[in-house]
Protein backbone atom coordinates (compact mmCIF):
# COMPACT_ATOMS: atom_id res chain seq x y z
CA UNK A 1 0.00 0.00 0.00
CA UNK A 2 1.36 3.06 -1.01
CA UNK A 3 1.23 5.67 2.43
CA UNK A 4 1.44 8.64 -0.48
CA UNK A 5 -2.04 7.92 -1.59
CA UNK A 6 -4.55 6.80 0.99
CA UNK A 7 -7.27 4.52 0.16
CA UNK A 8 -10.59 6.31 -1.37
CA UNK A 9 -13.80 6.91 1.45
CA UNK A 10 -16.02 7.30 -0.19
CA UNK A 11 -18.64 7.14 2.92
CA UNK A 12 -17.17 10.09 4.63
CA UNK A 13 -17.40 12.39 1.19
CA UNK A 14 -20.80 11.02 0.13
CA UNK A 15 -21.76 11.40 3.83
CA UNK A 16 -25.28 13.08 4.25
CA UNK A 17 -25.70 15.16 7.67
CA UNK A 18 -27.47 13.52 10.22
CA UNK A 19 -30.91 14.26 11.85
CA UNK A 20 -29.61 15.54 14.64
CA UNK A 21 -27.01 17.68 12.76
CA UNK A 22 -29.97 19.23 10.71
CA UNK A 23 -32.09 19.96 13.65
CA UNK A 24 -29.27 21.18 15.27
CA UNK A 25 -28.63 23.45 12.82
CA UNK A 26 -32.22 25.21 12.74
CA UNK A 27 -32.01 25.49 16.00
CA UNK A 28 -29.02 27.66 16.10
CA UNK A 29 -30.07 29.71 13.55
CA UNK A 30 -33.31 30.35 15.01
CA UNK A 31 -31.55 31.16 18.04
CA UNK A 32 -29.84 33.86 16.42
CA UNK A 33 -32.81 35.65 14.43
CA UNK A 34 -34.31 35.73 18.17
CA UNK A 35 -31.11 37.20 19.23
CA UNK A 36 -31.46 39.64 16.59
CA UNK A 37 -34.95 40.13 17.64
CA UNK A 38 -34.58 41.09 21.27
CA UNK A 39 -31.54 43.09 20.04
CA UNK A 40 -33.85 45.10 18.08
CA UNK A 41 -36.12 45.26 20.56
CA UNK A 42 -34.62 46.14 23.28
CA UNK A 43 -33.10 49.28 21.03
CA UNK A 44 -36.42 50.60 20.48
CA UNK A 45 -37.22 50.44 24.01
CA UNK A 46 -34.12 52.60 24.54
CA UNK A 47 -35.39 54.90 22.21
CA UNK A 48 -38.35 55.77 22.78
CA UNK A 49 -37.58 55.50 26.83
CA UNK A 50 -34.99 57.79 25.79
CA UNK A 51 -38.05 60.08 24.21
CA UNK A 52 -40.28 60.20 26.92
CA UNK A 53 -38.03 60.03 29.99
CA UNK A 54 -38.41 64.41 30.03
CA UNK A 55 -42.08 63.97 30.08
CA UNK A 56 -42.61 64.45 34.01
CA UNK A 57 -40.29 67.46 34.27
CA UNK A 58 -41.79 69.03 31.18
CA UNK A 59 -45.22 68.91 32.35
CA UNK A 60 -43.94 70.30 35.55
CA UNK A 61 -42.55 72.93 33.60
CA UNK A 62 -45.77 73.79 31.76
CA UNK A 63 -47.76 75.87 34.33
CA UNK A 64 -44.59 78.11 34.74
CA UNK A 65 -44.96 78.94 31.06
CA UNK A 66 -48.41 79.60 31.25
CA UNK A 67 -47.98 81.68 34.11
CA UNK A 68 -45.39 83.94 31.69
CA UNK A 69 -47.82 84.09 28.74
CA UNK A 70 -50.95 85.35 31.95
CA UNK A 71 -48.29 87.93 33.05
CA UNK A 72 -47.75 89.33 29.66
CA UNK A 73 -51.00 89.50 29.15
CA UNK A 74 -52.15 91.92 31.74
CA UNK A 75 -48.93 93.87 31.35
CA UNK A 76 -49.68 97.41 31.62
CA UNK A 77 -49.20 99.77 28.66
CA UNK A 78 -47.22 102.42 30.54
CA UNK A 79 -44.29 99.09 30.97
CA UNK A 80 -43.95 98.12 27.45
CA UNK A 81 -40.95 99.60 26.84
CA UNK A 82 -39.15 99.13 30.48
CA UNK A 83 -36.10 96.95 29.61
CA UNK A 84 -36.56 94.99 33.03
CA UNK A 85 -40.33 93.54 31.15
CA UNK A 86 -37.76 93.28 28.26
CA UNK A 87 -35.76 91.08 29.92
CA UNK A 88 -38.36 89.20 31.51
CA UNK A 89 -39.67 88.17 27.74
CA UNK A 90 -36.58 87.25 27.07
CA UNK A 91 -36.55 84.56 29.55
CA UNK A 92 -40.04 83.60 28.73
CA UNK A 93 -39.20 83.44 24.83
CA UNK A 94 -35.74 81.32 26.35
CA UNK A 95 -37.42 78.90 28.16
CA UNK A 96 -39.91 78.49 25.38
CA UNK A 97 -36.71 77.43 22.68
CA UNK A 98 -35.63 75.22 25.66
CA UNK A 99 -38.62 73.35 25.91
CA UNK A 100 -38.98 73.01 22.27
CA UNK A 101 -35.60 71.93 21.58
CA UNK A 102 -36.79 68.53 23.91
CA UNK A 103 -39.14 67.99 21.51
CA UNK A 104 -42.41 69.67 23.43
CA UNK A 105 -44.39 71.40 20.75
CA UNK A 106 -47.69 73.53 21.07
CA UNK A 107 -50.77 72.03 19.66
CA UNK A 108 -51.85 74.63 17.40
CA UNK A 109 -55.88 75.42 17.64
CA UNK A 110 -57.85 78.30 16.79
CA UNK A 111 -61.61 79.52 17.18
CA UNK A 112 -63.33 77.96 14.91
CA UNK A 113 -61.54 74.11 14.55
CA UNK A 114 -63.49 71.14 15.13
CA UNK A 115 -63.23 69.98 18.77
CA UNK A 116 -60.65 66.49 18.58
CA UNK A 117 -61.17 64.87 21.97
CA UNK A 118 -57.67 63.70 22.11
CA UNK A 119 -55.99 67.44 21.57
CA UNK A 120 -59.01 68.92 23.37
CA UNK A 121 -60.59 69.25 26.83
CA UNK A 122 -63.87 70.80 26.42
CA UNK A 123 -64.07 72.47 30.25
CA UNK A 124 -67.43 74.79 28.88
CA UNK A 125 -69.94 75.33 26.71
CA UNK A 126 -71.43 78.89 25.06
CA UNK A 127 -73.47 79.82 22.18
CA UNK A 128 -72.24 78.26 18.85
CA UNK A 129 -71.90 76.05 16.43
CA UNK A 130 -72.13 72.50 17.97
CA UNK A 131 -68.72 70.38 18.34
CA UNK A 132 -66.66 73.86 17.42
CA UNK A 133 -64.06 75.53 20.06
CA UNK A 134 -65.00 79.41 20.51
CA UNK A 135 -62.49 79.71 22.88
CA UNK A 136 -58.56 78.13 23.74
CA UNK A 137 -58.54 79.02 27.56
CA UNK A 138 -55.31 77.21 28.25
CA UNK A 139 -52.81 75.68 25.87
CA UNK A 140 -52.26 72.21 25.08
CA UNK A 141 -48.59 70.76 24.14
CA UNK A 142 -47.31 67.79 22.93
CA UNK A 143 -43.89 65.85 23.35
CA UNK A 144 -42.61 64.01 20.39
CA UNK A 145 -45.61 63.77 19.46
CA UNK A 146 -47.95 62.46 22.10
CA UNK A 147 -50.37 64.50 23.86
CA UNK A 148 -49.15 65.77 26.91
CA UNK A 149 -51.34 68.27 28.06
CA UNK A 150 -54.87 68.60 26.19
CA UNK A 151 -56.02 72.69 25.31
CA UNK A 152 -58.22 73.48 27.24
CA UNK A 153 -61.10 75.22 25.31
CA UNK A 154 -64.68 76.11 25.06
CA UNK A 155 -66.86 74.47 22.36
CA UNK A 156 -70.16 75.39 21.20
CA UNK A 157 -73.17 73.29 22.12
Amino acid sequence: MNSANPPANDDAQNQQPSKDEIDFEEKYLRTLAELENFRKKVEREKTEFAKFANENTLAALLPVLDNFKRAGGHLPADLEKNEWVKGIAGIEKQLEQTLESLGLRRIEVKAGDRCDAVKHEAIATGNGESGKILEVLEEGYELNGKVLRAAKVRVGK
